[in-house]
């Protein structure tokens, strides 16, 4: 989950910086009528574009800090929606509804104990 919030925010940095290289000239001419607006304009899209290279280092970080297995995804053949493959890739949570399957896998590796119990504590959260 975390890694793909990354991707994400990563694609959004580029989207950004692709707009900034390829059409925010036209933006700040059209704001040339006023200098006021024209320097407010180039004010924010240095502030923007200098904080943009933080939240693109923050989400490459949570990208390898939060790389899927290998195996994470692997080929589901059909007829075979609760395979032992599937079993052991979620630590055992595959009966549990998604929502809880997304507790972090060092909770979902510690055994049934932890699991259940971090199970328990995603159902009480959840009403």
């Amino acid at each position: 989950m975390l890694f793909r919030r990354g991707r994400t925010m990563l694609i959004a940095v580029g989207i950004f910086w692709l707009w900034l290289l390829l059409g925010s000239a036209d933006f700040i001419a059209g704001l040339f009528d006023s200098p006021f607006y024209a320097l407010l304009a180039l004010y924010g899209l240095g502030v923007v574009t200098l904080i943009s290279l933080l939240v693109a280092m923050v989400a490459a970080v949570y990208m390898l800090a939060n790389r899927p297995a290998a195996d994470a995804n692997p080929v589901r053949r059909e007829g075979e929606p609760g395979s032992a493959t599937q079993h052991t890739l979620h630590g055992g949570l595959s009966d549990l509804a998604p929502v809880i399957r997304m507790a972090p896998r060092r909770v979902a590796n510690h055994g049934a104990a932890v699991a259940n119990k971090a199970a328990a504590l995603w159902r009480d959260m959840a009403s």
